[in-house]
């Protein structure tokens, strides 16, 4: 076989082990926990914490609540129980039911506002929770699709191993040296057939001085726009 089809063949074989270490280096990639899923979590337990202490506060204010209730039912039992001996002791009883009804205004208006708070709270940490776990079954699933991919790709890759050191083997020393150096030179593809009367990667014409030269494959002819080795069928 002459030497630029050997080249070429062995071109077509690493960038096809190229590719499969690419793909094995996405996968790997993609089955690491995203960045967002993590960033969920955090914000699911800062939501939590705040729904917590919502209902902490909450705790607090209906025992608030309850208990200026209680003195103002009794300061109003008292006051209109007819047992008030003096009109001081009415001027003082009224003045103590009208504190207290304050008070309890303003306790239900706390009330009002931490329940208003808990609510909100529970709804962010509800939605973030729902968001976990669809993000969370979404990559778990899509995890599973690339383990299984993981396993045919490596596969595939340890066959074209096999096939890269087979090709290696059947081209001379020198011309290695060569198409190892003009390969990591461009981007892999160190060898390309010419479509027609052009370079099928570049698609510069090649001058008829390097066509049939090309074509009887005793030399390496390269491309005078990329560089490329030059091969035909």
């Amino acid at each position: 076989m002459r030497p630029v089809m050997l080249l070429a063949q062995l071109n077509e074989i690493d960038l096809a082990v190229d590719a499969y270490k690419a793909r094995l280096a996405e996968i790997i990639q993609g089955v690491r926990e995203p960045a967002e899923l993590a960033q969920l979590r955090t914000a699911l337990v800062a939501a939590e914490k705040e729904q917590a202490r919502c209902r902490d506060a909450q705790i607090v204010a209906e025992t608030e609540q309850a208990r200026v209730a209680s003195h103002l039912a009794q300061a109003e039992s008292a006051l209109y129980s007819g047992k008030t001996k003096s009109a001081k002791e009415l001027e003082h009883a009224e003045h103590d039911v009208q504190q207290l009804r304050r008070q309890l205004a303003h306790a239900d208006d706390e009330l009002l506002e931490v329940l208003v708070a808990a609510e909100s709270a529970t709804a962010t940490a509800d939605a973030q929770r729902a968001d976990l776990d669809r993000l969370t079954a979404e990559w778990e699933k899509r995890r599973a699709h690339l383990r299984a991919e993981q396993a045919v790709v490596r596969a595939q890759l340890a066959q074209e191993q096999e096939r890269q050191l087979a090709a290696r083997r059947a081209v001379p020393d020198a011309l290695l040296v060569v198409y190892d150096s003009l390969r990591a030179r461009r981007a892999g593809r160190a060898v390309a057939a010419i479509d027609g009367e052009e370079c099928g990667v570049c698609g510069v014409a090649v001058p008829q001085s390097k066509l049939e030269p090309a074509r009887d494959g005793d030399e390496l002819v390269y491309c005078g726009n990329c560089g490329r080795i030059l091969w035909t069928e």
